[in-house]
């Protein structure tokens, strides 16, 4: 098993800038793994560290923004007590596969996932209140479960496409969308974490500090959410969808 112990003190600090940044981003519009995974791959760390150590930082992250829309009443706990635990047990599944999925593959995975949630997110659709009758058990589960699933496979974009996912498949508004995919990003990162927590993937040594900073961007970052509201939300994933298709051609390229 490979192993990390030589993190510097300067790689430390700019972690703990970037998983303030990408907290703030993940409470508002999610994506913020496509901001923290790839400084922690140039760092030097090994790719299934990167992974593991991405999802417990993220873990906490999430943990504050479900608070802070919890008490803003701003979450929809029916579709969140439907869908939690199909997303924990996907992403724990998701994360206990990722080892044996060629580089390549989730490369693609990546940028097709980005192009249907841009071409959803700009679809028009009705504008349906979120007591519609097709705000079924079977079709919460459809609409998060398998983002659970890559979640756990992969994870940057989770929150963004959950979001989307609510507000075209399940027709809430992009605030109460929002506000409930916290519950299950967490729920999704602590099915990751469990996974690899047991295979020892973890580093902690990074994986703390970042926590810290996810946690207080987070909290920052929901707090202008719930005052923005939707066209501030919408603004956000907008410019997350972009930023993540742009970095993932740059990074097929190069």
């Amino acid at each position: 098993m490979e192993m990390v112990t030589d993190i510097s003190i300067s790689w430390i600090l700019i972690f703990i800038f970037v998983g303030f940044i990408a907290g703030y981003i993940d409470s508002i519009a999610g994506g913020g793994g496509m901001i923290q995974v790839p400084v922690l791959l140039y760092s030097g760390i090994p790719p299934i560290f990167v992974l593991a150590t991405n999802k417990m930082a993220s873990m906490f992250g999430a943990l504050m923004a479900t608070i802070k829309y919890s008490s803003s009443k701003k979450v929809n706990w029916r579709v969140v007590s439907i869908a939690i635990i199909p997303c924990l047990l996907a992403s724990y599944l998701g994360s206990s596969l990722v080892m044996y999925i060629p580089e390549y593959i989730i490369q693609w995975a990546i940028l097709i996932s980005i192009a249907i949630g841009m071409i959803a997110l700009f679809k028009k659709s009705k504008h349906l209140k979120e007591e519609n009758t097709e705000l079924t058990n079977k079709n919460i589960v459809l609409a998060t479960a398998p983002i659970g699933f890559y979640d756990g496979l992969l994870g940057p974009g989770t929150g963004t496409y959950l979001t989307i996912s609510m507000k075209k498949f399940l027709h809430l508004d992009f605030l109460v969308s929002t506000a409930s995919t916290k519950p299950l990003n967490f729920a999704t990162n602590f099915g990751s974490v469990v996974a690899f927590f047991f295979a020892g993937k973890i580093l902690w040594t990074v994986a703390l500090p970042m926590a810290v900073a996810n946690i207080t961007g987070s909290y920052v970052g929901s707090h202008y959410a719930i005052k923005g509201g939707e066209g501030f939300i919408k603004k956000i994933l907008v410019l997350v969808l972009v930023s993540m298709l742009f970095a993932n051609i740059l990074k097929m390229i190069f």
